[in-house]
């Protein structure tokens, strides 16, 4: 499981070098200088300090008493436990404990990897701000994030990104993507992602999108809402809510609650559009290939029908529950139940169609 709030942890530098614990390893050159009119402290070249169980190297840090701040740079890490941080240059204030990281910044955890241009965390609230090319790898469940910025929310244990976000995760070499302009992923009692604004979630040939969805990877599950669309291969869907179900990221069901609508075109140059309706609709996909749509409650149906390739005629239905069966996802029967009226226009109908 994803936890954005390991990451940071490490952070922790050694107010000054002189605070108790605090063991110079080895620094090639050791001098003393003065930066803006402030007297400090230099170590250059193979710098290894250690603090309780923190090890720090780089290649020059300067220590500015005054301001109470360090300045590592050249290959910085800090290791602790299994955990390890890395970028070109470290700030740290300690009288805020505010840490600056900048260029090639890179945290590591088992299973768990974070990288960024730049990060800032503050160590007394926990928060996290990453901004420039944030990229959050969950070894553990095979998933990644990736955005213009993020910001870690201790209080919600969440890791929000904004601007160009994706989600994809991968199993048994399906991948389950998910874009959109903002995004966080919680690592509460329910793992969660949550997208929102011009959401486009693709599984297969399966396209789906909203302006706010949430995706539940244990669960298998995405809830769509804000004017929900999904289209797969003819096929389009749209209604007040949707759910997706899927089986290790193949798309098996499409649950459309409210308003349900169903279409497809049957002959563009002509004009001809299959239509179901109802409170609700259900696709249901194997192999990628769709092979039933089921109305439920309320249901209308007005489909053209064809046999290998030749019209057939036109059949409008109503009932309490319509199934519309597909091989090879094209129409292959019909099937109506409870309260059922339907008429049947032949190909060579002329008169207006009426539709149930």
């Amino acid at each position: 499981m994803l936890k954005p709030y390991t990451f940071f942890f490490l952070l922790v530098i050694p107010a000054c070098l002189y605070a108790q614990g605090v063991r110079l390893i080895n620094a090639d050159v050791q001098r003393g200088q003065t930066i803006g009119g402030e007297q400090v402290t230099v170590l250059e070249g193979n710098v290894h300090v250690v603090q309780d169980t923190l090890d720090l190297r780089c290649q020059h840090l300067v220590f500015y008493p005054r301001q109470d701040k360090l300045v590592l740079t050249g290959g910085v890490k800090l290791v602790r436990g299994n955990g390890t941080l890395q970028a070109d240059k470290v700030t740290y204030y300690n009288r805020t404990s505010f840490a600056i990281c900048e260029d090639n910044v890179v945290v590591v955890q088992p299973g768990q990897t974070l990288r960024c241009d730049y990060l800032e965390y503050y160590y007394k609230t926990d928060q996290a701000l990453a901004r420039g090319n944030v990229f959050i790898h969950d070894e553990e469940n095979q998933a990644w994030i990736t955005g213009d910025k993020g910001k870690y929310t201790p209080a919600y244990r969440r890791f929000e990104v904004e601007g160009n976000t994706h989600f994809w995760q991968v199993e048994n070499a399906d991948t389950i993507n998910i874009f959109a302009e903002m995004m966080s992923y919680g690592v509460d009692s329910v793992r969660a992602a949550l997208a929102e604004d011009s959401v486009r979630i693709i599984s297969g040939d399966m396209i789906a999108t909203c302006d706010s969805a949430v995706y539940y990877p244990d669960r298998e599950r995405a809830f769509l809402e804000k004017a929900p669309k999904a289209s797969q291969t003819n096929n389009e869907m749209t209604g007040t809510q949707m759910e997706l179900l899927f089986v290790e990221n193949q798309i098996k069901q499409i649950w459309v609650r409210g308003n349900a609508n169903a279409v497809s075109v049957d002959d563009s140059v002509a004009g001809k559009v299959n239509r179901l309706t109802g409170q609700s609709i259900i696709g249901y996909i194997e192999m990628q290939k769709l092979k039933e749509l089921k109305a439920i409650s309320n249901a209308r149906s007005q489909y053209y029908i064809n046999d290998e390739g030749v019209d057939q005629g036109f059949n409008a239905a109503s009932a309490d529950t319509i199934r519309i069966f597909f091989a090879e996802q094209v129409l292959d029967s019909i099937a109506v139940q409870g309260g059922a009226q339907g008429t049947y226009y032949p190909s060579d109908y002329k008169g207006k169609i009426k539709a149930e």
